[in-house]
């Protein structure tokens, strides 16, 4: 990738910089590494006969990767599984093997573990199988049975077993593992797994405050509530309940995490960058340091290192980001190094060209910078690209343009670079569905994106004509197909012209563009029929 090279080059070549000014504030020092692999991703369990307790399937496989994590095993979150399905446009559904095997792949999880569960009067039995994602390998099933009150000693003893089955042994033995689960009630359980499988928010906040009710030490379920709160956002109710969750609990890190999103979002800046500092001295990643660097660069204290220099540094952890390149951008230009913002924008633009903020920041940039030509030609492709910007010519470094990361270690799609002219081909591909679709507006502004990107497209300047003929603006028609008849000459093209001349009242220049066509195609009534109409 384009990006991923020059950000490379750059990290590598401030590496000696970065190391002092991290020595110096107390920014941990990281350098350019692969993303860590995963070593499982857990999909939800199915039903292996009548559909009964479905809420089984989504808590299990909830509860499963929290089990592992306790024995040393890196899992897949649900969150952040949600998170790519809907990066990948994946609905939370059962998932076929295939599209299973495009998930684990996108998150890098080596293997992926599947499974049902089927009931038996009071008794439950789940059943879990390891695939191999590399070797596409499939194991024998790790089977466990007992009474459905008892389902999450089960999933610990599953848990186990998976465990023994990678690479390295678990990190506790079996009854320490098996003492340090809180207790948790079968009621509260079972209702953390029906606010999981609900739709509605405000059916989850009902199913998951009985949970707590019920069980006051259940943090899975004080977490998954913040998630909903902060996707309603009602950020101070997620804040008081994540700030619920104790420092000794094994949730404690998602739920700082968590809160600190809810303090950025409530403007409570110098309390969001001590959350962040402090998880950044356990462990820096770059969700925890992208954040980190957003809350300094609102409202830094006197002994706050700059916010560039954080965000490099997450940058340095996940070269491929485009939301932290942005944000590092975002910060140079806050900072008064606007040359520093445009470089690192122009890049951007060649992975995200469609990405309305970065050009609009990059023309503030490069305007900041004195580059005042290619600032006024970057403000046109704004103008053409994302016309609701149009009024905002003047930096308004006030603006929340900045993006604050989910999760610890974000996940975006692979994007590769593509030229001007691929995007607008992809642009014009749109724009003339929708055109035919006869939603003419759209199509208009889309294909106006495609004209911009590629200037010399002759069938973008052909559908530009008709859905301005279709809107009745005539002259914008006429002088797209004078572009379009300036690459190429085309009989059909100067009678569509001609048509549109006779239509605006001009008899004599539809004559003229008939016979420009007749002479093209000797064989063209229709051309013949207007060129010999009568004066």
């Amino acid at each position: 990738m384009v990006l991923t090279l020059v950000l490379m080059m750059v990290l590598s070549a401030q590496a000696a910089t970065a190391a002092s000014t991290a020595a110096s504030t107390g920014i941990p020092t990281v350098v350019p590494s692969a993303a860590p692999r995963h070593a499982l991703l857990v999909l939800p369990l199915e039903a292996s006969g009548t559909a009964s307790e479905t809420w089984l399937g989504a808590a299990v496989a909830d509860q499963l990767p929290r089990s592992l994590a306790q024995l040393g095993v890196p899992a897949v979150g649900r969150a952040e599984r949600l998170q790519a399905q809907e990066a990948l446009e994946i609905p939370d559904v059962p998932l076929s093997r295939a599209t299973s095997v495009r998930v684990a792949e996108a998150l890098g999880a080596a293997r992926l573990v599947t499974g049902t569960y089927a009931l038996d009067g009071a008794k439950v039995t789940l059943s879990l199988r390891l695939l191999d994602v590399d070797r596409a390998t499939l194991s024998a099933p790790l089977i466990s049975t007992g009474p459905l009150e008892e389902v999450l000693d089960i999933v610990d003893r599953l848990a186990w077993d998976v465990a023994l089955a990678g690479s390295s042994p678990p990190r506790r033995t079996k009854d320490e593992f098996l003492a340090g689960r809180p207790a948790v009630t079968f009621e509260a359980f079972k209702a953390y797994g029906r606010a999981l499988e609900a739709r509605e928010p405000r059916a989850q906040v009902a199913l998951l405050g009985r949970a707590m009710r019920v069980a006051p030490a259940f943090d899975a379920a004080r977490v998954a509530l913040g998630r909903v709160l902060l996707g309603q956002r009602e950020f101070a109710s997620a804040s008081r309940a994540l700030g619920r969750v104790p420092a000794a609990s094994p949730l404690s890190r998602e739920a700082r995490f968590l809160e600190g999103m809810a303090l950025l979002e409530m403007g409570r800046y110098r309390e969001a960058a001590r959350l962040y500092s402090a998880l950044s001295k356990d462990e820096a990643t770059p969700g925890v340091l992208n954040n980190y660097g957003l809350a300094v660069l609102r409202d830094a204290s006197p002994d706050s290192p700059r916010a560039s220099d954080i965000l490099r540094q997450a940058l340095a952890l996940d070269p491929e980001s485009i939301d932290i390149a942005f944000n590092l951008a975002w910060s140079l230009l806050a900072e008064d190094d606007a040359a520093g913002a445009a470089f690192h924008l122009k890049n951007l633009t060649q992975v995200v060209p469609l990405d309305k903020h970065t050009r609009v920041v990059l023309a503030w940039a490069l305007r900041r910078a004195g580059r005042t030509v290619e600032a006024d030609q970057q403000w046109e492709a704004v103008v053409a690209l994302a016309p609701v910007y149009e009024t905002l010519v003047n930096p308004d470094l006030s603006r929340r343009f900045e993006r604050i990361q989910q999760s610890e270690r974000p996940f975006e799609l692979a994007r590769e670079s593509r030229s001007d002219a691929q995007v607008a081909a992809s642009l014009y591909v749109k724009a003339q569905r929708l055109f035919d679709q006869g939603d003419v507006a759209s199509a208009l502004a889309e294909a106006t994106r495609a004209a911009y990107l590629d200037p010399y497209s002759r069938p973008t300047h052909l559908l530009l004509a008709r859905v301005h003929r279709a809107r009745g603006d005539g002259e914008k028609a006429l002088n797209e197909f004078r572009m379009a008849l300036w690459s190429e000459d085309d009989a059909g093209v100067r009678l569509e012209v001609a048509v549109l001349l006779k239509e605006m009242g001009r008899p004599a220049d539809a004559r003229a563009e008939a016979v420009k066509a007749l002479a093209l195609a000797p064989g063209n009534e229709a051309a013949r029929k207007l060129a010999e109409t009568p004066q």
